[in-house]
């Protein structure tokens, strides 16, 4: 069985999971996700897991996002992105700002914030995505979520156009970014472009678009490799077989409480994660049949 996870690069246009939902005509038994949906209108990097490392998406779909987004000022449309109708304008021109003044303006986004989710988005509702809704008028109002921004940089200004690279939290919207930077400015914006640059450890410089003949079998990251970001330890058969049934077992490891680590068998082999918390050791996702793969 292929397990792992593939580098895509989806190009605009298609929805996340029609492009990769081709992986199924190369490889109709495969079990397939992806970790982070893009809009249509997106481009870049989706981390795709096979098979048993679907079992482990949740992980990877938490970790922190990097995006190149073009902003475009002046105008307002009813999803806040290209592909919706214009709803609102304002002549606007940034022959008044410096370069300096827009990079002050977007770096106070930097930080913990509190942002609402748009109206059209795949985040779900009864089921449903709120696109769903929205696309039937319906208005659905989601309580603000807490996102944190790490880093948000000016990469250059064009006409109306103010081009940006962004790293935030997963579940941050760049759509309702654009729009509340469009408001510092007392502007209507919108995001025109948005391409995501990095998923965790997964760069879109090293991702690849989907073949049309075969799997590319080379071009699969192991289930260890793909969840490196997590620090690992490596136990007796003992301690293994413990934890496999479902037992806590007590550890004097150095690490913060509810930290996430890899678990390795004597012969290096991948079993699964478990939690390091308060000084016992406690089973969270393993491979089916407590299979080990490298």
């Amino acid at each position: 069985m292929i397990n792992g996870v593939l580098q895509i690069d989806k190009p605009k246009a298609e929805s996340s999971a029609s492009y990769i939902r081709r992986l199924s005509i190369l490889e109709p038994e495969l079990k397939i996700g992806h970790c982070g949906t893009l809009d249509p209108m997106a481009t870049g990097i989706l981390v795709v897991c096979l098979n048993q490392m679907t079992r482990f998406a949740s992980y990877l779909s938490s970790s922190e996002k990097t995006y190149q987004a073009c902003i475009y000022f002046g105008k307002k449309t009813s999803t806040g992105d290209s592909e919706g109708e214009v709803i609102d304008s304002k002549k606007f021109s940034f022959l008044d700002f410096s370069s300096k003044d827009i990079e002050n303006t977007i770096q106070k986004f930097l930080g913990k914030s509190r942002q609402k989710p748009p109206a059209f988005s795949a985040l779900k509702h009864k089921g449903k995505s709120l696109y769903e809704y929205a696309r039937k008028g319906i208005k659905i109002d989601k309580d603000q979520r807490e996102i944190f921004i790490s880093s948000i940089k000016l990469l250059s200004i064009i006409g109306n156009e103010v081009n940006i690279e962004v790293s935030c939290s997963s579940g941050t919207y760049v759509r309702s970014l654009a729009e509340d930077i469009g408001e510092l400015f007392d502007c209507p914006a919108y995001l025109k472009d948005l391409r995501r640059t990095r998923s965790g450890n997964f760069y879109v410089k090293n991702a690849i678009k989907l073949p049309e003949d075969s799997l590319p079998i080379d071009k699969i990251i192991s289930p260890n490799d793909a969840l490196n970001c997590f620090n690992e330890i490596q136990c007796a058969p003992d301690i293994v077989d413990k934890l496999r049934n479902g037992q806590f077992v007590e550890s004097n490891l150095k690490y913060d409480s509810s930290t996430i680590l890899r678990l390795r068998d004597s012969k290096r082999g991948f079993i699964g994660l478990v939690e390091y918390n308060e000084g016992l050791l406690k089973p969270k996702r393993f491979l089916e049949n407590f299979l080990s793969l490298s």
